[in-house]
């Protein structure tokens, strides 16, 4: 008679072993002990602990688009305030187990800060960037409205390839450029929307202007591929929805001590957030599917309307780099209004690109956002290609 033997895959064996193995018993035993006691006696750290670890795995992670999900990433800072008093807390309490715990997450957050202040360094002077790199600008330029009208801040917003959202038709500026790609709301009486500029060919462009009820249709994307030296480039101009949320009336209202008009203002806010987050995610999605499968080199860029914390920058850096992580100093804060400490505005880029400088021009200000400038070098051949303009297309 022939015994039926089962063979099980060596980690599985393994685990079983320690799982029999009294004295492994006996640790997980103590572990779950300890927990339940810190919960029992220390509820508001516990919660704190759980909070930083949901808010640090969904930045790592962003699996859903769920309102609370997107919450919970953006609230990372608060989660690590949070998260690393209630370890400080448990370590004068001597719980030191628990209080390990705190502490591993807090080291496991840390590259997330890169998000938040960069310490990065440009590669290259400003004379080998003008003459080899690409120079991309990305700004929400409010409909030029308050631009000078000497335009004397030309020189400073001057670029190879322009990335503009709140365009509006601006002749002396499009002059500087032999391409564009336009795509302006059709909902309202003045010419707004999106505009991509570039001083080299575009060979392809599509878009799309997203509908949205009660609102101004201003936002949306403009993919255009770019004949670009000896290839050919894909430069995305993305402009999220606005969370719509109002920080202004709130920060107003407690300055003259309504103190209910402040809470009720953040009440709104809330509920514009996730009505945002369930929204912005179908967007977000949208825009991926012509940028992961690129067989081109690819610039993601523009107005984010969230922080580097959120579903949006989240999903991208699971494909590329953020150039303002990478070569960026300081901050690099691009709100110029309430509550102006974020960094609303991005760029990304894929791996075939090496980022050379990226810096917020904060000397930029008329408009509520500042504008983001990044240099780029290629990472492969640029022999001039005229093949590359056959399939060019108006």
């Amino acid at each position: 008679m022939k015994t039926l033997h089962i063979t099980f895959p060596k980690h599985i064996s393994i685990l079983y072993w320690m799982i029999r193995t009294s004295e492994a018993f006996e640790i997980m035993q103590e572990f779950i002990r300890l927990l339940w006691m810190a919960l029992c006696r220390f509820p508001l750290s516990f919660m704190g602990l759980s909070y930083m670890f949901l808010s640090m795995a969904f930045c790592y992670w962003p699996i859903s688009g769920h309102w609370f999900a997107g919450f919970m990433m953006m609230s990372l800072p608060v989660a690590l305030i949070w998260g690393g008093l209630a370890t400080i807390f448990l370590l004068i309490k001597k719980q030191r187990v628990i209080a390990t715990v705190g502490v591993v997450w807090c080291m496991l957050a840390m590259p997330l800060a890169r998000r938040f202040m960069s310490i990065g360094n440009e590669k290259t002077t400003t004379a080998l960037q003008d003459a080899s790199s690409l120079k991309v600008l990305s700004f929400n330029s409010a409909k030029f409205a308050d631009f000078p009208s000497d335009f004397a801040q030309w020189n400073e917003l001057d670029a190879d390839i322009a990335c503009f959202q709140e365009y509006s038709p601006n002749a002396n500026i499009e002059k500087n450029y032999s391409e564009k790609a336009v795509l302006l709301a059709d909902d309202l009486t003045e010419e707004v929307g999106l505009g991509l500029l570039s001083k080299y060919p575009i060979v392809k462009k599509y878009g799309r202007i997203w509908n949205r009820k009660g609102q101004p249709n201003i936002n949306g994307y403009i993919v255009a591929d770019i004949a670009y030296k000896g290839d050919t480039v894909r430069v995305v101009n993305v402009h999220f929805w606005s969370m719509g949320i109002r920080i202004n009336q709130a920060f107003d209202a407690l300055k003259e001590g309504k103190v209910a008009s402040f809470f009720r203002e953040l009440g709104d806010s809330f509920g514009r957030l996730k009505f945002g987050f369930d929204s912005r995610y179908q967007q977000i999605d949208e825009v991926q599917e012509y940028v992961a499968g690129s067989r081109y080199p690819v610039i993601l860029c523009g107005d984010f309307n969230e922080t580097p914390f959120g579903y949006a920058y989240g999903k991208m850096s699971l494909l590329y780099k953020n150039a303002f992580e990478e070569v960026g100093k300081g901050m690099g804060f691009t709100l110029n209004r309430q509550p102006y400490f974020v960094r609303i505005d991005q760029q990304f880029y894929s791996h075939q690109w090496e980022i050379q400088s990226c810096k917020t021009v904060s000397s930029v200000s008329f408009s509520d956002h500042f504008p983001l400038m990044a240099h780029y070098k290629l990472n492969k051949p640029v022999e001039f290609n005229s093949q590359v303009l056959v399939a060019k297309v108006d």
